[in-house]
């Protein structure tokens, strides 16, 4: 663990957290500030156990907790974008909830396995876990298609609404998540040994996702104000 800096996931860390308590400070539909305001927390709470992963001891069980936190940021995601994009609709909410159930399996798969992560190896910035093919195959599946769905909804939900707010809240979490997914797979491509980086790679991308976010609360916030001078 030689040669790490926590300084990039603190400070990010830090402006997601702030960020998150602010969201809910903030004036605004909450069914859309409430779920912008966890995924904020997601963000930030990995970026802390990824820390304590590299700068700590009980290494394999802050590598859990981190996998246990960023397991719920897809269907958050997917369910902030049924909320934008799909009112009055059951299904994306359905969707969505199963979404959550399957990350409660997996959640349950992280603390209960011991094999589940192998090890954590740090080096600069970038944290590097190992797991058995079965959990990384399965997670990875589960990771990527609900990445792919708050991307593909998002457009859905663009096409669907005419409400020009709306529209630009769903453009937020598109380019949010397409601004971390597109550059950590380039850096997987690049890096020699791509094998458990992509994790903190992308978490660390995901500052893209928090900036969208908070874009998407002040929008929100100044539409909220409008309305109630």
């Amino acid at each position: 663990m030689g040669g790490y800096s926590p300084a990039l996931a603190v400070a990010t860390g830090i402006f997601e957290f702030a960020a998150a308590l602010w969201t809910l400070t903030r004036r605004g539909r909450k069914r859309f500030l409430q779920p912008a305001a966890a995924l904020l927390l997601l963000l930030a709470g990995y970026q802390f156990a990824e820390v304590a992963v590299c700068t700590g001891s009980a290494a394999q069980v802050w590598s859990r907790w981190a996998f246990f936190d960023i397991t719920w940021l897809p269907p958050m995601g997917i369910w902030l974008v049924a909320a934008l994009g799909f009112s009055g609709l059951r299904g994306p909410r359905i969707f969505a909830l199963v979404y959550f159930a399957v990350a409660a399996g997996f959640g349950v798969w992280i603390f209960a396995d011991p094999n589940c992560i192998t090890r954590s190896v740090c080096q600069i910035v970038t944290a590097r876990y190992g797991h058995p093919s079965m959990f990384e195959w399965t997670y990875g599946a589960f990771y990527q298609f609900g990445l792919a769905v708050m991307i593909f909804g998002a457009s859905a939900g663009l096409a669907r609404t005419d409400d020009p707010i709306l529209r630009k809240h769903l453009a937020n979490i598109q380019a949010g998540v397409l601004g971390f997914v597109l550059p950590a797979f380039i850096v997987r491509v690049l890096t020699p040994e791509p094998a458990g980086l992509m994790p903190s790679v992308m978490c660390h991308f995901a500052l893209v996702l928090a900036l969208s976010l908070v874009a998407l609360v002040l929008r929100e916030s100044r539409f909220a104000d409008s309305l109630n001078p």
